[in-house]
């Protein structure tokens, strides 16, 4: 049951079809591996063919070059909003206190927190009225809430979960481009020229800039007063 088909070159390979039998091993002792399918004379279904769309949110999913895995890069993705948010808020990232798995869980759940954004919408009373959240937490969890929107593009970068943008390419990006206005609109070609991004993460993130559902809810960000720029960029500007 823990047998996984990511692998579209493999299914296309072994030619497994939906409704066979096949048989499974497990390599190495330990991981389950479709070695291949049991011949049958009865009719086959026809070739699977890998869905264009994510099913859960339907935005157009992405695969890496040299990676086997398609993706779906929509942060507001219910089927991946939950970890995406538990990272956004965790402490390398916009280091929200108080907003922990359960409230998290509460929040996606009851529909109030679809994306980034509508954290920083949420009212005290709302909060307040989340199973195991007194009025005194409810309050340090919105004032975390709002401390984090002077957290800075670098931080913000990290925290939306771009793949293979971690700590350090967000840090680059950000003290290399100053502002996200500058980074969305800066083409893939000169993107992998930063040094340390390359042609692996700047298609990655040319990818995620390019879903206009991401683009939407980080404007919203903006108009909600979270930081879009790296923290001294006035004062370059200035200078």
């Amino acid at each position: 049951s823990r047998a996984t088909l990511h692998n579209e070159d493999e299914i296309k390979r072994k030619d497994i079809r939906v409704g066979d039998w096949i048989v499974i091993e497990k390599a190495g002792e330990i991981i389950p591996r479709v070695v291949r399918i049991v011949d049958s004379s009865g009719k086959r279904n026809a070739p699977y063919k890998m869905p264009k769309n994510c099913p859960e949110c339907q935005v157009k999913i992405f695969r890496s070059e040299g990676e086997v895995m398609w993706r779906c890069v929509n942060v507001a993705c219910p089927a991946q909003l939950k970890e995406r948010l538990k990272h956004f808020a965790s402490r390398k990232a916009m280091d929200i206190d108080y907003l922990g798995p359960a409230v998290i869980e509460q929040l996606v759940e009851s529909g109030r927190v679809k994306n980034f954004s509508d954290l920083y919408t949420l009212k005290k009373d709302e909060v307040a009225s989340l199973e195991r959240l007194a009025d005194k937490s409810a309050q340090n969890l919105i004032d975390a809430i709002e401390k984090s929107k002077i957290a800075g593009l670098s931080r913000l970068l990290f925290g939306l979960g771009v793949r293979h943008v971690g700590q350090r390419a967000a840090s680059i990006l950000a003290n290399t481009f100053r502002s996200f206005k500058t980074i969305r609109e800066i083409p893939y070609e000169e993107l992998e020229k930063v040094v340390e991004i390359g042609p692996v993460m700047a298609e990655s993130l040319r990818s995620f800039l390019d879903q206009k559902t991401n683009i939407q809810d980080i404007e919203k960000l903006s108009v909600l007063g979270v930081l879009l720029e790296a923290h001294d960029a006035n004062e370059k500007k200035a200078g």
